[in-house]
């Protein structure tokens, strides 16, 4: 409940006016006879209203009604003899909200504080209302200024201070932006009645330049001047953020599209090394076409691997670790990598003669070199005949650091990264491989580079380390085991030595009279299959989908089902899956243009990799027979 002071000498008609006061439910009331009791009072306690009696328009009552509201911000209502004094001019400065002559009714003086109290209600909102948005303004998260129509800047919040600067840096809005015509941008917007939004670019002014979502609306202030009110939102990491993810989706529909892409080249390569074959048989032993045909191999040869690098890039990289020759792996790596460096910075790369085999994820070794030599361009922007080489050797390990670890006792394949770029500082070397850490400067590097590079090194069983000298370059050295012994891969590929002539009499008994259903959706793919398997004696029946190799399978029996993995609606696996329950197909020999990991394919079945040889078309399929037999 509100509460007034009545400052009244008489006494009675002190309590007259607090009685009708406080009977009309309106508010309670403290009495006093002089300013002295009410003044300690003002400052323990909040009153709404001051009801004072100016007896005889007193210079000292009228100095009291004024200091209240001045000092304390109280309004008053006065009581006075006369309706109308010089003496009562002088009341202004308190600004009464309403006066009594006596003699005044009750219903008077209930009409005249009810007014009263509701107008101090009014500004006490009104005030409060100030209050929040000044606080809204003064301590939000964005950063926030109210600026004249010539961009000069006259409030800013503390935000906005520790985004662009204290007022010293920053005196006026279009100090801000590096394109010059924002300011008129945004004054032409207004004057249309439009509020303007727009993702801008800041300035440096020491804090970095910085990418902001801005807001630019009109404003009145308290003296009814029309300012711009500016919001600025920083959004440099999100914006940084959806760069990347931007970035990824394209690499990965790049990716999808290369992967389409090799699988197709795998397809015409069969096809094309089929035909081939069958004209090899045919063609006896003309010296010419024998070298023609040698030409159009030695083709299709480097086509294949051009399409096996298309699939290492496309192919997903989860952890799939099998037994590799690092020399095919750095071999096939190096080609890819010398697309990416500038033609200035040379790139060489050294093998041993003999094999080092060991048990890693191809992709992952992929992504630790090209992560190393990115670092190493990026170290060699400014360097005099910038060379980068990578070296892999044997290496007999008694006890040797990397980084922070200890290589234990054993034989590892070694690859080294060398560049001659600027090197890197020995207060830094212990902190490079800490995620987000990075040397490069705003938007050249995120600090995860190295990051994953440990982290891949790691997850398959190796070690790493680095040594830098500053402006004469830095050596990363990757140990990682060397394979114990000989592993066979779930992947089968051309195994046979034996001539193409000679393929055909060599597994006559395990394919003649066998009955072959080939699936796959590229037609001349089905048809070098049939012709190469049908001349060694196979019977054969082809569907383009898995539709149709059902309805066949309805009345037919077959040795072996050839089936591509990728086919339109139902995969290859899954019809397989749906076959194995009944009696229709005795085996299974999978084919893919795709590397099988990037398909999340897991089976026991062969796999047959496109393209491949008829040789290893007839091979793979007399041993899938034979598997199904046992």
């Amino acid at each position: 409940m509100p509460k007034i002071a009545v400052l009244e000498a008489d006494a009675v008609i002190a309590l007259d006016i607090a009685k009708s006061i406080e009977q009309a439910n309106l508010a309670s009331v403290d009495v006093f006879e002089s300013f002295g009791a009410l003044e300690p009072e003002l400052t323990e306690q909040h009153f709404n209203l001051l009801v004072i009696d100016i007896d005889d328009n007193r210079e000292e009552d009228i100095q009291t009604a004024t200091r209240v509201y001045r000092d304390f911000g109280i309004h008053c209502i006065v009581i006075s003899d006369h309706i109308a004094s010089a003496s009562l001019v002088k009341l202004r400065e308190a600004e009464p909200l309403g006066m009594l002559v006596k003699p005044f009714s009750s219903r008077e003086l209930i009409a005249n504080v009810e007014t009263g109290l509701y107008r101090v209600s009014m500004e006490q909102k009104l005030r409060d209302s100030e209050r929040r948005y000044r606080n809204l303004f003064a301590y939000s998260l964005s950063a926030r200024c109210i600026s004249a129509f010539d961009g000069a800047i006259l409030e800013r919040n503390n935000a906005f201070e520790t985004q662009f600067g204290l007022p010293q840096k920053i005196r006026n809005i279009q100090e801000l932006f590096t394109e010059e015509s924002i300011w008129n941008r945004v004054l032409d917007s207004l004057e249309k009645g439009q509020v303007l939004q727009e993702e801008l670019r800041t300035r440096d002014s020491g804090e970095g330049a910085r990418d902001v979502l801005s807001s630019f609306s009109y404003f009145q202030d308290e003296q009814n001047e029309t300012r711009v009110l500016c919001e600025f939102i920083d959004i440099t990491e999100s914006k940084r953020l959806r760069d990347e993810l931007f970035q990824s989706q394209k690499l990965e529909a790049i990716g999808r599209l290369a992967g389409g892409v090799a699988h197709d080249l795998n397809n015409f390569l069969t096809s094309m090394i089929g035909s081939l074959e069958m004209i090899k048989l045919d063609a006896g032993t003309s010296k010419e076409i024998s070298e023609d045909i040698a030409g159009m191999e030695h083709v299709i040869q480097k086509t294949s691997a051009l399409t096996r690098q298309l699939l290492g890039f496309s192919r997903r990289k989860s952890f799939s670790p099998a037994v590799l020759d690092l020399r095919e792996v750095l071999s096939d790596s190096h080609k890819m990598l010398k697309r990416l460096i500038p033609e200035k910075i040379y790139i060489s790369l050294s093998l041993p003669d003999s094999p080092c085999p060991v048990i890693a994820d191809a992709g992952h070794i992929e992504q630790i070199l090209l992560n190393l030599v990115v670092n190493a361009r990026d170290a060699l922007e400014t360097a005099d005949n910038p060379h980068i080489s990578i070296l892999l050797s044997h290496t007999a390990v008694k006890r040797e650091k990397a980084g922070k670890s200890l290589v234990p006792e054993g034989n590892y394949a070694l690859i080294e990264v060398k560049d001659n770029g600027i090197g890197i500082e020995p207060a830094v070397m212990e902190k490079i491989f800490e995620p987000f850490f990075t040397t490069k400067g705003e938007g050249k590097g995120t600090g995860l580079g190295l990051s994953i590079v440990s982290s891949l090194v790691d997850l398959n069983g190796g070690y790493i380390g680095a040594e830098s000298t500053p402006s004469a370059g830095t050596t990363f050295r990757i140990w990682l085991p060397l394979a114990k012994g000989s592993q066979t891969s779930e992947v089968s590929e051309a195994s046979s030595v034996l001539p193409t002539e000679n393929i055909y009499n060599h597994y006559a008994s395990e394919l003649k009279g066998k009955r072959i259903l080939i699936v796959d959706d590229d037609e001349s793919v089905l048809a070098t299959c049939k012709r190469t398997l049908e001349r060694a004696g196979c019977l054969t029946e082809t569907c383009v989908n898995a539709g149709e190799a059902l309805l066949l399978l309805e009345h037919h029996t077959f040795d072996l089902l050839l089936v591509d993995i990728v086919l339109p609606g139902v995969y290859g696996t899954e019809l397989w899956q749906r076959l194995k329950k009944g009696n229709s197909v005795v085996s299974c020999l999978y084919m893919t243009g795709y590397e099988p990991h990037s398909l999340g394919v897991e089976t026991e079945e062969p796999i047959l990799l496109k393209p491949f040889a008829p040789a290893a078309l007839i091979e793979a399929c007399a041993k899938a027979i034979k598997r199904g037999r046992a």
